[in-house]
């Protein structure tokens, strides 16, 4: 009989390896850790889409009325589809917006031009032979 102060020899054969994920000895119990994990929350920030009120309301008042009052129904469609979360909306509306205001401005400065070219020609030419 071998005393505790002797050491056994361990045999160098596959026999006594303890299985790939139990620990170092056969019987012992496989212990699996589990992390709940859970994606961290996600903030995205927008910022409001120009609504192109203010060149709206411009061209309402010094060029072209009904252009410009649909570029203000639009600008204000807007500002109320972001306000509900409908970003891409928003922007849309934003877009039309832009594009009846800048049609209102082309349309009057074309007729400014228009009326200033009719002044120098044909009704300065009537008047210029009745004096």
């Amino acid at each position: 009989m071998a005393t505790s102060n002797e050491y056994r020899a361990i045999p160098q054969d596959d026999s006594f390896r303890a299985p790939v994920g139990q620990g170092s000895y056969q019987n012992q119990p496989t212990m699996y850790t589990t992390y709940n994990t859970q994606p961290a929350p996600v903030i995205i920030r927008t910022t409001r889409p120009n609504n192109y009120l203010i060149p709206a309301i411009l061209v309402t008042l010094c060029c072209c009325c009904p252009f410009g009052t649909i570029g203000i129904f639009y600008s204000v469609n807007s500002s109320q589809k972001f306000d509900s979360g409908d970003v891409e909306g928003a922007e849309s509306s934003a877009n039309v917006a832009k594009n009846w205001s800048i049609a209102g401005l082309l349309c009057g400065l074309l007729v400014v031009v228009a009326v200033i070219i009719l002044e120098f020609t044909v009704l300065s030419a009537s008047s210029y032979g009745q004096e």
